[in-house]
């Protein structure tokens, strides 16, 4: 009997023992669960904010086709719900009572095709100064983030897109339909995604564009940068004389102490016009015929 009660208690001790130790396996695991999750958690990516600027200058003739096809692309291709904010920016050619009508008759059609779409903001500028609004509107946005204090890395997480009503007054046909803003749209709007991915990859570069000039600005004026560099060029200036500067500003950076501007270069640029997948330049016309799709 006293044998039969010995084994029996060793018994029980035994199996007191596993559950212990089955205890503090679980435990173990669930601590060890946990941790993994908070070290994946703490080196994930850090997220990329995305500005889209869509400007343009009204054409009483044209404009609701014009800019309702760009607008509507932004939905399509997911942009304008991905994007942090989409700041369009609307001018008229003539600062008067028709002029005000145009302004408020974009911005009603704006909101009504971006409006459950995104996070929309909507400016209008009377009278026509090229492609100055929408310009400042971009170097403005960039310059907010150093105003709050924003550090430097997340200005350079902050992707600026600006794009523009291409076609808006050709007289070399109908631009809404083809030519230049069929042939840089698909490449340089529609394949964001691809391009974000490229800003994220490569801490070089600082912008990228369907073809990059020498001087370091993009031709066509379609183009993303960084916030972080696009505050480091020149605070936009009035040129009614010369609407090209809009499209070299971007490849000017500015001394602030001597108010010079100089050459930004193109080392930091990624030339999307034939597809090219790493960052270098392409000065030929591409063939239009060749899309990047991402």
């Amino acid at each position: 009997m006293a044998f039969t009660l010995g084994r029996r208690l060793v018994l029980s001790l035994l199996l007191v023992l596993v559950v212990l130790v089955l205890s503090f396996s679980l435990l173990f695991l669930a601590v060890w669960t946990t941790s993994s999750a908070v070290v994946v958690v703490a080196v994930a990516a850090p997220r990329v904010r995305i500005t889209v600027v869509y400007y343009t200058a009204l054409n009483p003739a044209k404009w609701r086709d014009l800019v309702g096809m760009q607008l509507w692309t932004l939905v399509e291709c997911g942009l304008a719900a991905a994007a942090d904010s989409v700041e369009v920016v609307f001018s008229s050619l003539s600062d008067d009572a028709a002029g005000w009508q145009q302004l408020a008759e974009a911005a009603e059609f704006a909101e009504q095709l971006l409006g459950g779409v995104a996070a929309l903001r909507v400016a209008t500028h009377p009278g026509n100064h090229y492609e100055y609004p929408g310009i400042k509107r971009a170097f403005d946005l960039a310059a907010e983030g150093e105003l709050l204090g924003e550090s430097e890395e997340a200005q350079r997480r902050h992707l600026v897109l600006y794009h523009h009503g291409k076609g808006m007054f050709s007289t070399k046909g109908d631009q809404t339909k083809g030519g230049a803003l069929l042939t840089v749209t698909p490449v340089v709007v529609e394949g964001w995604r691809g391009i974000v991915q490229r800003f994220a990859n490569d801490s070089a570069m600082n912008k990228a564009g369907y073809i990059t000039s020498p001087a370091g600005f993009h031709w066509y004026n379609f183009w993303w940068a960084r916030a972080s560099y696009l505050r480091l060029l020149e605070p936009p200036q009035v040129h009614d004389e010369d609407r090209f500067y809009y499209e070299r500003w971007l490849g000017g950076l500015y001394n602030p102490t001597t108010g010079q501007v100089q050459n930004a270069g193109a080392t930091d640029a990624l030339s999307l016009c034939a597809g090219n997948r790493g960052r270098v330049l392409n000065y030929a016309c591409p063939n239009t015929k060749i899309r990047w799709r991402c």
